[in-house]
């Protein structure tokens, strides 16, 4: 481990100051011990606001600030000793290319999206070992982009909504889990990571076997989101709507088939897993956000890689299709009310 990392303050970068990327940067820079030093890659409106406002988020009932180093120019803002891509996924190649020059030698990356990452074969042996999932990683660039021991693995659950520019509300208890891709023992660079994200009031855990913990996210992440941009409804609703339910629980079966295929050991039984999601409260969705500014939704690494995996071990998913092709045609067929009335 180096010096930087055993001694001085993280040079911590985030790319990307939506939804996660603004709670995510916002309480990192608010560490007062001197423990992290935070540069944000912007653009836009964002990125002007940041600058002459800093970074703003609403939590619990509380109005917190920070002021943080941000560019456009990822160059200006120097090498990191971690760097945290919070973006879409279907936007991650382009977000590392915009970040390539925050990367150097020693950089820790950390892509934090929903979903079914890229890497999610990668350091693994058996039949697929290096795989590239084509829904999320079409030839295998982002593979290759990085060297292995850079890239750290991480399951975010942190529930939060994008309110302006540089500006976002997260109420529910935030959570980042870390591993490291091949299932190898969690290191000192980890570690240290670890106590700087709990310094900032995330809970960090450390975990030797990543997967197990994906699999819960990537089945929280298939149940919800899909279903969100179908019905409008938030998480109380769509785990709790006796309307909603048996579509939850047959995803959430097929899912568990899935998962336990590819030797996933998940920590929950069913009804703690409904019950958890409803107790999130009137919640939307980050698909159901996107869906309803118009963005393009995340329905290749949440729904389409899904879908892949199964194939791969001839596994059937019916419900779970059925939801991710109306999924698609909601995203491409927008069908307003007043179209409606008039059918």
């Amino acid at each position: 481990m180096s010096t930087a990392w055993s001694t001085e303050p993280l040079r911590i970068g985030v790319a990307g100051a939506g939804a996660i990327g603004c709670t995510l940067a916002t309480l990192l820079a608010r560490v007062e011990d001197g423990k992290a030093e935070v540069r944000v890659l912007a653009r836009g409106e964002t990125l002007r606001r940041i600058q002459v406002e800093g970074l703003t988020l609403q939590r619990r009932g509380e109005r917190l600030q920070a002021r943080v180093t941000a560019s456009g120019d990822a160059a200006q803002l120097g090498v990191q000793d971690v760097l945290f891509l919070c973006s879409k996924s279907h936007d991650l190649a382009g977000m590392l290319t915009a970040a390539r020059p925050l990367v150097g030698p020693q950089t820790l990356v950390i892509p934090l999206v929903n979903g079914v990452p890229f890497w999610f074969f990668q350091g693994q042996s058996g039949p697929w070992g290096r795989r590239a999932v084509q829904a999320v990683d079409p030839g295998g660039v982002l593979l290759n982009a990085l060297e292995p021991q850079q890239l750290l693995g991480a399951v975010t659950f942190i529930t939060a909504e994008r309110t302006g520019p540089a500006q976002a509300v997260s109420d529910n208890p935030l959570l980042i889990v870390l591993g490291e891709i091949d299932h190898s023992a969690p290191g000192a660079r980890m570690q240290r990571l670890a106590e700087v994200l709990s310094r900032a009031g995330i809970e960090a855990r450390c975990v030797p076997a990543l997967r197990d913990t994906l699999w819960t996210k990537i089945l929280a992440n298939l149940t919800s989101n899909p279903l969100s941009v179908v019905s409008g409804a938030t998480l109380d609703a769509i785990y709790g709507d006796a309307r909603l339910l048996p579509i939850v629980r047959r995803m959430l079966q097929e899912g568990l088939a899935l998962a336990a295929a590819y030797g996933a050991r998940i920590p929950f039984d069913p009804a703690s897993f409904i019950a958890e999601g409803a107790s999130m409260g009137p919640i939307r969705t980050s698909m159901l956000q996107d869906h309803l500014v118009g963005r393009p939704l995340e329905l290749a690494a949440i729904g389409d890689a899904v879908l892949e995996l199964a194939r791969l071990q001839d596994i059937a998913l019916p419900v779970t299709a059925r939801m991710i092709a109306l999924a698609h045609f909601r995203e491409e067929v927008a069908i307003s009310p007043i179209q409606l009335a008039a059918a």
